[in-house]
This record gives C-alpha cells, sequence and structure tokens, in this order.
C-alpha cells in the first residue's frame, strides 16, 4: 500500500507539465474571455485550475527529488507551496466568493492574491537556485526553470503589459520544462537500474 501511495504521488509530478501550460496560456484565455464575454473575469474564474495542478504537481516533484537539493530547496518548495495556496484561496474569493465586494476598502481577496503571487515568485527563485547549487539536475535542465522563476517574479511585482504577460508566459513554461524534465530523468534512471539489475543476475 506504501510502495502503491508512493508511486502514485511520484506520479503526480506529471501535474506540474499541463499546469505550466495552462498558467502561460493565461495571457490568451484573458484575450479571449474579453473578446467573447467582453470582461476577463470568465478566465480568472477558471485560472485556479493552473496553480492547483502546478500544487499537486510540486508535491510529486518533492518526492522524485527530495534529498537531492538541500535545505534551501526544500525552504523554496514550502514557500511555493505556500504561494500556491494563497493564489488558489485569492482567486476563489475574488472571483466565486466575490469576498471583494463585501470588502471594498480592505479587498482581501485580490491582496491575498497578489501576496500569493509575490511568494509563490520568490519561492520559485530560491528553488531554482538550490536545484543549480546543489546540482539536482543538469544546468541545461535547472536554468531555464530558473530563468523562467525570475520572469514570474518580475510579472508579479508590477503590471507590465505585454511585456509582463511575456514574463508571465515564461514562468508557466519554465514549470513545464521542470515537469518534463523530472519525469525523463526519472524514466532514464528506471531504465538504468533494470539494466543493472539484469546484468547482475547474468554474472551471478
Amino acid at each position: 500500500m506504501s510502495k502503491l501511495l508512493s508511486t502514485f504521488l511520484r506520479l503526480s509530478a506529471l501535474m506540474c507539465l499541463p499546469g505550466g501550460v495552462l498558467w502561460a496560456l493565461s495571457p490568451l484565455g484573458v484575450h479571449f474571455s474579453e473578446l467573447k464575454f467582453k470582461t476577463p473575469n470568465v478566465f480568472w474564474k477558471l485560472f485556479p485550475s493552473a496553480p492547483l495542478l502546478l500544487l499537486i504537481g510540486v508535491v510529486g516533484v518533492h518526492f522524485w527529488l527530495s534529498g537531492r537539493y538541500g535545505r534551501l530547496g526544500k525552504i523554496g518548495l514550502f514557500v511555493i507551496l505556500l504561494g500556491l495556496t494563497l493564489v488558489i484561496a485569492g482567486d476563489v474569493g475574488l472571483y466565486w466568493l466575490q469576498i471583494d465586494n463585501v470588502y471594498i476598502m480592505s479587498a482581501p481577496a485580490y491582496r491575498t492574491f497578489r501576496i500569493g503571487l509575490l511568494i509563490l515568485g520568490v519561492g520559485s527563485v530560491i528553488y531554482g537556485v538550490a536545484n543549480l547549487w546543489r546540482r539536482t539536475l543538469p544546468d541545461w535542465a535547472s536554468l531555464p526553470f530558473t530563468i523562467g522563476a525570475v520572469c514570474g517574479l518580475a510579472s508579479f511585482v508590477r503590471d507590465s503589459g505585454q511585456f509582463g504577460a511575456t514574463l508571465w508566459v515564461m514562468y508557466g513554461a519554465g514549470w513545464a520544462w521542470l515537469a518534463t524534465v523530472v519525469v525523463i530523468d526519472a524514466f532514464v534512471s528506471f531504465v538504468r537500474k533494470r539494466r543493472a539489475r539484469s546484468q547482475e543476475i547474468r554474472t551471478s
């Protein structure tokens, strides 16, 4: 049972791929929502699916790479989880529960959403740097994610129009890239172990 649960948790890392893609497509979704419904709110009601998939995927990535990225990586990971949770809560509160229509001056849902984005960006940068520092994955794998994390943080700090939307896309692409690399790395490792076992059996 524990082995089955461990396998399930590891496979959940795949969720970072659709989560990252959906995140990257956000500017396009906003554009279509404005064209079709004359408001971006329809898209933002659906947006929580992206951070939710990322949240599930991050847990899976942790089970694949746990113990390889050190204490700094663990800090970054938990900061990411906190940020994603706040982003989801803020979006739901803002566009589904419409809390800010009641508390107009304090706007708690919007503030939660924005703070969540900032925490998410900071955590992603920490996590990317930790992976580069500890060589958790090859540099060609970790560097694009880290660059995407920096771009994401820059887009979360302030609204920069079309340029900010491009940075937002790069952040989502970074997560999709990381998920792909982690899965490939795990598959290659699995194949190597199987070959090593086969050779041991033949020689024994």
